[in-house]
C-alpha cells in the first residue's frame, strides 16, 4: 500500500500485480479477486491510505482483515523474508492471510457519525501537540520570538476551543453518540474530552469481552515467563489514543472517584509501584465502561429474549 499504488498477491498463485489506488485501479483489484474463492483479503494499515482500499473491497463483498504493520513484519521475519519491497510485502501478506489471521475479526467501515467525530478528535489532538511544542520553545525564546510564539499559541487555543464546540455538536447530532457520551460521563473521572476520545477511537466498546477490550486498548499485561522464571508483565501495542484518554480519566478519578482511589491505595499498600497501580486503574475504568455499554446497548432485553 502506498499513496498511489496497491500491490496484490494471492497465496498459491503468486504476485498478481500493481494497481493504481484510485477508483479504476481498485475496480480492477476487485475484478481480479472476485473470480477466486477468497478466504481472506489481508490489508496492511498504512497511515490512512488503506481506508479507500478496504472500503472498496468490503463494498464488493470480500472478507477484509485490517492488520497493523508490526505484525506483518514479524511474520515476514518468522518465515525468513528479511528483504522488504512492495512485491515481497504483498506475497508475505498473502501467505499470512492463509495461515495466521483467522483469529482476527473482519473489517467493517465505521458509521459516518463516528468517522466524523474521530476526525474532529484527531485534529484536536494534533493541535494540542502543536501547543505543547510551542510552549516548550517559549521557555528559551528571546523577547521577539516570544511575541511570535504567543500569537501562534493564541490562535491554536482559539481553534481548539472551536473544535471542542464542534465535537459536542457532532455528539449531540447523533442520538447514539449522545446517549453513549452521557453514559460514559456518568463515571466519575470521565469528562467531555475523555468520553469523546473513547467514542471516536474505541467504537467496539460494549461489544467485546473484558480481555478483548483491554487487549485492544493495549492495557492487557503480557506474560514474560520461561521455565521456572516468571518475568515482569508489561503492556504493549493497542490504541495509544485510548490509553492517553484513560490515563487522564484515571488521574482525575483518583481525586474524585472513591472506588478508584480505594483500589489504587490498596494496590500501593500491597507493594505495587504507583505507575503499575495507575495502569491497573485505567484497565478497571475501561472494563467498567465496557460493562456499562454492553448492558445499555448490546444486551438483549427480556422481551427480545423471550420472543426468540
Amino acid at each position: 500500500m502506498s499513496k498511489d499504488t496497491v500491490d496484490v498477491a494471492v497465496h498459491g498463485q503468486g504476485y498478481v500485480g500493481q494497481f493504481c489506488r484510485d477508483a479504476e485501479g481498485l475496480k480492477a483489484v476487485v475484478t481480479a479477486l472476485s473470480g477466486l474463492s477468497v478466504h481472506r483479503v489481508l490489508v496492511e494499515a498504512s497511515g490512512g491510505y488503506e481506508q479507500l482500499v478496504a472500503s472498496s473491497l468490503w463494498a464488493a463483498g470480500l472478507p477484509v482483515v485490517l492488520l497493523e504493520p508490526s505484525r506483518a513484519r514479524h511474520f515476514a521475519r518468522a518465515v525468513g523474508r528479511q528483504a522488504k519491497t512492495d512485491v515481497i510485502d504483498a506475497m508475505v501478506l498473502a501467505h499470512m492471510a492463509e495461515v495466521a489471521v483467522d483469529d482476527r475479526p473482519l473489517w467493517t467501515p465505521r458509521e459516518e457519525d463516528v468517522e466524523a467525530l474521530r476526525g474532529l478528535v484527531k485534529r484536536r489532538g494534533q493541535l494540542l501537540t502543536m501547543v505543547d511544542a510551542e510552549s516548550k520553545r517559549r521557555r528559551l525564546a528571546d523577547v521577539e520570538m516570544r511575541k511570535s510564539i504567543e500569537r501562534i499559541l493564541k490562535m491554536l487555543k482559539a481553534e481548539i476551543a472551536r473544535l471542542d464546540l464542534r465535537i459536542q455538536e457532532q455528539i449531540a447530532s447523533s442520538s447514539h453518540l449522545k446517549e453513549a457520551a452521557e453514559l460514559a460521563r456518568s463515571v466519575a473521572g470521565v469528562g467531555p474530552q475523555v468520553s469523546s476520545a473513547v467514542l471516536a477511537y474505541l467504537p467496539e466498546l460494549g461489544q467485546l469481552s473484558r480481555r478483548e477490550v483491554t487487549a485492544l486498548a493495549g492495557l492487557a499485561p503480557m506474560n514474560r515467563d520461561s521455565g521456572t522464571k516468571v518475568g515482569q508483565r508489561h503492556i504493549r501495542g493497542g490504541r495509544n489514543a485510548v490509553r492517553k484518554a484513560l490515563y487522564m480519566a484515571a488521574m482525575v478519578g483518583l481525586r474524585h472517584n472513591e472506588h478508584l482511589r480505594t483500589f489504587f491505595q490498596r494496590l500501593v499498600a500491597r507493594g505495587k509501584k504507583k505507575k503499575v497501580a495507575l495502569i491497573a486503574c485505567m484497565r478497571k475504568l475501561l472494563i467498567h465502561l465496557n460493562s456499562l455499554f454492553r448492558k445499555a446497548f448490546y444486551r438483549p432485553t427480556n422481551a427480545a429474549s423471550s420472543a426468540t
